[in-house]
């Protein structure tokens, strides 16, 4: 049988037999696996199958695709892999590079079929899968500034905040997991905070500020609402002259990060950045004077003054 008479859905008895090298042994949950000759054609129509994958970084299929040319070529531990709803869930940076093949020619791969289509969620092939591509392929819209601001609020229950650099600890299911339990307040945040896209300009990461006015929106309703519109637009928070409120020197915390930001806001790290953003909320939440603002880096990181949720509902909702 040739593979171009293949009607039906992806499978290993779909593959021709020429095609395949050995059988890998699959397991109880009836998963086939077997090294296949990859050709372009048959990564032709396998990429057919591609629906919600992550963009395509077309550098690392020209990589691929030289080194399968040159001879280079091994084949990876990690499987091309179909899900049993026939939808290729990984693997296609490695189709489109066999594209590029000549008639004739195909490469090795190890493919795997029948997989639960949930196991892109933990795939890591080539270029790790970032929290962005996994929301992405489930739909989510914005997906950078989703997964930016979700990773953010798991290290925050976490109680690890300070360790935001750390990008590879957040799982991405955790992330997935995050974003769908308040896709509805998330969604409002990214828009509210990203509607004027220049307005943070030099000011603050917009991933940083939709995630300190999500965290302290449920604590402090009013308040958040007011820092955000004072910081993006300089106006729409309440009309209290601070130095006057309390003392000489007093100024207003959305005053203090403007003007620190709008100075040193290329010498500051995202983590000093962030602190300084926590320093000021909590000072203007909680209507605590202050005459300067500062972090230093041998300093713990600030707490928020936000309520520390209780639960994933807690948190979410």
């Amino acid at each position: 049988m040739k593979y171009s008479d293949t009607k039906g859905p992806i499978s290993l008895s779909s593959v021709p037999q020429n095609a395949i090298g050995h059988a890998v042994p699959g397991s109880k949950r009836d998963i086939e696996s077997a090294v296949i000759k990859v050709t372009p054609e048959m990564a032709k129509e396998w990429l057919k199958k591609n629906r919600s994958n992550r963009k395509v970084r077309e550098d690392r299929v020209d990589r691929y695709a030289e080194q399968m040319k040159d001879g280079e070529w091994m084949v990876s531990p990690d499987a091309i892999a179909f899900s049993y709803t026939d939808k290729l869930i990984n693997g296609q940076h490695r189709l489109k590079a066999i594209m590029q093949l000549g008639q004739g020619e195909s490469v090795e791969c190890l493919v795997a079929f029948g997989l639960d289509p949930d196991a892109f969620k933990i795939a890591d092939v080539g270029v790790k899968r970032t929290g962005a591509d996994v929301l992405r392929i489930e739909g989510f819209k914005s997906p950078e500034e989703k997964a930016a601001v979700c990773r953010l609020l798991a290290l925050w229950k976490q109680e690890r905040l300070e360790e935001l650099h750390r990008y590879e600890i957040v799982r991405n299911s955790v992330i997935v997991d995050i974003a769908t339990a308040c896709r509805e307040r998330l969604t409002e945040t990214i828009e509210k905070v990203g509607a004027d896209k220049k307005a943070l300009n030099g000011l603050m990461p917009r991933s940083l500020m939709a995630f300190a006015y999500f965290a302290y929106k449920p604590t402090f309703p009013e308040r958040a609402e007011f820092f955000l519109n004072g910081l993006m637009h300089g106006k729409n928070y309440p009309a209290l002259d601070w130095e006057e409120a309390y003392e000489e020197g007093v100024k207003n915390p959305i005053n203090l990060l403007d003007d620190k930001m709008r100075v040193n806001y290329k010498e500051y790290s995202r983590k000093a950045k962030l602190a300084l953003l926590v320093k000021a909320m909590n000072a203007y939440c909680l209507e605590r004077p202050m005459k300067q603002l500062r972090w230093r880096s041998n300093e713990s990181f600030p707490e928020l003054a936000a309520r520390k949720p209780a639960g994933e509902q807690d948190l979410f909702s």
